[in-house]
């Protein structure tokens, strides 16, 4: 394989609305409904398959429509899902969406199917696809398996990338075997210990980061202001933001930038080309509603660059 994907799939529920909630309100919503929008590791996965890798999935779903659901869309986006196991201790998790009329969102993210994986799974499903380049997880599923499984695969002589989303409620220690971790500026402020207001800037908090988990590169998205890095020589560089007229569903974005961003490294690209391309990527995706139908094929991704 050249990616092999460990994270969540759950079905997302969206609904909007005029403000986020405060604690204690009823929130009235509009247009409550069940949509294409997966979990985090069915997301990088379609996105990957359907750009045209070899891409395969590893997580736990129950014995249900919602997994039923999640298989169709990796299979018919090309992906193997030989290890997508199924069980009967748990339904596949779901989520609520809430997204404010500039199209910015909150995730209200249930329990997931992936609680019930298993370390030993993992590791059988990543022996039995030893010779795979890449290994990209995440905290949708539990964070002591995704981790296992992120050293594992790097013992296997995988490049590995780690989103820590949602936020680690445990610490992550030593990092090393991480090639790439993948964060916003947020979650880089949380796992520092920083408070929201911190005046640090994104390259220090980007060399913080480095320094206290020992990862090769960081990969930072600063939401409307694009995006930043610094690779495994200390090089710091910034991505500039891609406009759009009409911003539809930012969710997902996030997930699409990860996956485009491996695909460029996949093919060959320099960290910094690989995240400019996965810019634009990003940007056509939050100009579609729903995370599934946002990640185009190849072909359409690069219409919609050469009409930037």
């Amino acid at each position: 394989m050249d990616v092999i994907v460990l994270n969540s799939h759950g079905v997302g529920q969206y609904a909007y609305c005029d403000h986020m909630p405060v604690w204690g309100e009823t929130l009235p919503v509009k247009n409550w409904h069940v949509a294409e929008d997966g979990g985090k590791g069915s997301n990088v996965t379609v996105a990957l398959g359907r750009l045209g890798l070899k891409v395969a999935y590893i997580g736990k779903v129950g014995n249900d429509p919602w997994g039923d659901l999640g298989n169709k869309w990796m299979t018919d986006a090309g992906a193997d899902t030989t290890y997508l196991y199924r069980t009967d201790e748990v339904s596949t998790g779901t989520g609520l969406i809430l997204i404010g009329p500039d199209g910015r969102n909150t995730v209200i993210d249930g329990d997931s199917s992936s609680v019930k994986l298993t370390v030993e799974e993992v590791e059988a499903a990543l022996d039995d696809m030893a010779d795979s380049d890449y290994f990209v997880t995440g905290f949708e599923v539990p964070q002591r398996v995704s981790q296992a499984g992120a050293r594992y695969a790097k013992k296997l002589g995988m490049t590995v990338a780690l989103n820590p989303s949602p936020l680690p409620e445990e610490p992550m220690g030593c990092l090393d075997y991480v090639d790439y971790i993948f964060i916003n500026e947020v979650e880089g402020r949380y796992i520092e210990g920083l408070a929201e207001d911190d005046p640090l800037d994104a390259e220090s908090l980007a060399r913080k980061v480095k320094e206290t988990y020992g990862v090769g590169n960081v990969v930072m998205t600063l939401g409307g202001d694009g995006a930043c890095a610094l690779d495994a020589d200390g090089m710091f560089f910034t991505v500039a933001p891609v406009r759009v007229e009409k911003v539809v569903n930012t969710a997902g974005a996030g997930d699409g930038f990860m996956a485009a961003t491996v695909y460029g490294l996949v093919r060959g690209k320099s960290l910094k080309d690989a995240m400019e391309w996965a810019s634009k990527y990003a940007a056509l995706s939050v100009t579609i509603d729903g995370t599934i139908p946002a990640y185009r094929p190849l072909d359409e991704v690069e219409a919609f660059i050469a009409s930037l």
